[in-house]
This record gives structure tokens, C-alpha cells and sequence, in this order.
């Protein structure tokens, strides 16, 4: 049963209310707002009806005082709107004016102002848990990041004296058995800098909500990852078919995605087979894709590829997994879509769609 606190000097009115709140709430009633700020300080009411004329002043003044904390409703003389409206501005719930038809509809008036208080409780409970979860959220970003960024530092250094120290040996040794050690070992600090960086860029990545966009070619930007690759691309035919110049509103960073991709393809697919590299679009999107003829991705891999540290041994693509949630990363930034397909007789194709404009 509801608990209301009823401020009103007239005890007629205080009567008549408890009446017809009666077997639906336990009605209080109080001469005055000096009385009713003693009650609400000891006690727990769900709802306050206020007269507007009272003993020690008007209730506007106990309206804009509960205003937030608990529903109020005031009472007011017949056809007395202005004093309605000041109140329902100080953020009463609503009002009533006292005649037989106010008082008829006063249990409906304060059931909908406790369930309208209610819904707003809950939703502002709601609201501190998000803004709780989201200065959570922020503060891990930000440990994260600093992590991270020690990491580094803390892990590029000795890698890179390490790699200094091989080739050094290298250069001193006579031996070709040990400098084919020395390369093997060489060859693998090599893959720790590269993870080393790949992860503090996906994480550079993950942390922009936006990228500066501009008018670029994927044509372009594809002739251009193939001529920095070139060492790499000696013992390989790169086919380039060029449908359309795959020209888009974009940034830049879409050629890391390429050299990625066009890394794994060497990686793994056999040392001289064929890369086919495709750009073509429509009226809206813009597409590439990136064949190879290694050992394809099994269809239980073709979504979790793209996840952080996802690795398919053997069977898949080998690796940490890093490099494909880059790519993932700059097409989600681009609002586009990435996914992975077989080819045919064998291997995968990387197919990438941007819109060609970016819709805010």
C-alpha cells in the first residue's frame, strides 16, 4: 500500500482525501510544511499532496524543494491555472483542482505520478551504472594503452639489440653451419618486432573512433604496396586486374591493410605461385580482393580469422591473427566489410567493400 503525505490546513479536505484513498493508500495529513519537512525527515512516503494555500506560506515552496527527490501533486482552487503551471515548472507531477471531479480522478493522478517517478528512478539508476561501466571502460583503455606502450619500449630494446648482436656473429663467423643458425634466429626476432608493432598498432587502431577521410584510389594505393613489396614479390606473378580505379571517400591507412593481406598471401602460399589481386566497384561500393593458392581457410575459421590472436594452426592460416584484425580494424573505420572465401582449385580470397561516400 502506498504511504502520501497530504499538506493541506483544511481538515475537510484531508478527510475527504483519506476517503478516497482509501484500500489503495495510508494517507498522513499535516496542517503545515513545516510539520510535513519533520515527517519526511523520520518517515518514508511515496507521494506528497500539497495544498497550494497553507498555513506557513504556499506550496510552491515544498514542490520546488521535492522536486527530483519524490512525486508531487498539488491541489489548487477552481480554474487557478496559472498556480498549475508555476507548479508543474518547479517540477510538480502533476495537479489537481479541488472539486468532486479533481478528487475523483486523484487515485488515477497518483498512481501515474509514482509509476512515472518509478520509471525515472530506474532509468536514472540505469543511466549511473552506464556512466560507472563507461569511466570503467575508459580507465582500462587508457591502462591498456599505457601498458601497452612500456611493453614496447621495454621489449623493442632488447629485440633490437638481440638482432644487432646476430648480425654481428654473423659477420664474424666462418662457419656456414652456424650462420644458418644464426639466420634462423635471426629470421624469428625478426617475427617478435613485427608482433611487437603490430600490436601497438591494432591497439592505436582500436582506440580511434574515426579516421580523416579523403578522395583515394584503391588502384593506386595497390600499385603502390606492390612496388614497396617488390624485394618480396621477386620470385611471384602479382596479377592486377583492373576493373574500375576503385576510387573512394577514405584515408590513407586502407594501404596497410593491403600490405597485410598481400603479406599473408606470400607467407603462406607456395614460394613461386601466382597473387591475383582484383579491384572493381558498383554504383556504391567499391571492391578488392587478394587471391593466393596456399592452403585456404576451413569454413569453421572464415568468421574468427579476422578476431584478435585468433590462430588456425596447420589445417589454416598460421600466425597470431594480428595482422588480419588490422585489416578488420581500418575497413570497420571505413564502414566497409572484410570476409574470406575459397579459390578455386585452391587457396583463399580476401575480398574488402568501402562505400564509395561516408554517411554520417
Amino acid at each position: 500500500m502506498l504511504r502520501i503525505l497530504h499538506v493541506d490546513d483544511n481538515p475537510d479536505d484531508v478527510l475527504l482525501l483519506k476517503m478516497v484513498m482509501e484500500g489503495y493508500a495510508e494517507v498522513t495529513g499535516v496542517e503545515s510544511w513545516k510539520d510535513a519537512e519533520n515527517l519526511l525527515k523520520n518517515g518514508s512516503f511515496d507521494l506528497v499532496i500539497v495544498d497550494y494555500r497553507l498555513k506557513d506560506g504556499d506550496g510552491l515552496r515544498a514542490v520546488e524543494a521535492l522536486a527530483g527527490r519524490m512525486p508531487v501533486v498539488m491541489l489548487t482552487g477552481r480554474g487557478n491555472e496559472e498556480v498549475a503551471a508555476k507548479a508543474m515548472k518547479l517540477g510538480a507531477s502533476d495537479y489537481v483542482v479541488k472539486s468532486a471531479e479533481g478528487f475523483a480522478r486523484l487515485r488515477e493522478v497518483v498512481q501515474e505520478a509514482v509509476e512515472r517517478h518509478r520509471r525515472a528512478e530506474r532509468e536514472r539508476e540505469e543511466l549511473e551504472r552506464m556512466r560507472s561501466c563507461y569511466a570503467e571502460l575508459d580507465r582500462s583503455n587508457r591502462f591498456r594503452g599505457l601498458l601497452i606502450d612500456v611493453l614496447h619500449h621495454d621489449l623493442m630494446n632488447p629485440a633490437g639489440l638481440a638482432l644487432s648482436f646476430l648480425e654481428l656473429a654473423e659477420a664474424a663467423c666462418d662457419s656456414e653451419e652456424v650462420i644458418e643458425h644464426i639466420k634462423v634466429v635471426r629470421r624469428n626476432v625478426n617475427k617478435i618486432i613485427s608482433l611487437i608493432d603490430d600490436v601497438k598498432e591494432l591497439s592505436k587502431l582500436e582506440s580511434l573512433k574515426s579516421v580523416e577521410m579523403g578522395r583515394v584510389t584503391l588502384s593506386r594505393l595497390w600499385r603502390s604496396v606492390i612496388e614497396d613489396m617488390g624485394d618480396l614479390l621477386a620470385d611471384r606473378e602479382v596479377r592486377f586486374i583492373r576493373d574500375a580505379s576503385g576510387r573512394i571517400e577514405g584515408n590513407e591507412i586502407i594501404k596497410q591493410a593491403f600490405s597485410n593481406l598481400l603479406s599473408n598471401a606470400i607467407k603462406y602460399s607456395p614460394p613461386g605461385s601466382p597473387v591475383t589481386i582484383r579491384v572493381w566497384e558498383d554504383e556504391e561500393y567499391a571492391y578488392t580482393s587478394i587471391a593466393d593458392e596456399g592452403e585456404g581457410v576451413p569454413d569453421e575459421y572464415k568468421q574468427s580469422i579476422f578476431d584478435r590472436f585468433t590462430r588456425v594452426d596447420k589445417a589454416g592460416v598460421k600466425g597470431s591473427g594480428i595482422g588480419l584484425a588490422i585489416v578488420k580494424r581500418i575497413v570497420e573505420l571505413h564502414k566497409g566489410e572484410v570476409w574470406v572465401g575459397d579459390n578455386s582449385p585452391r587457396g583463399a580470397v580476401f575480398y574488402l567493400k568501402f562505400p564509395k561516400k561516408q554517411v554520417c
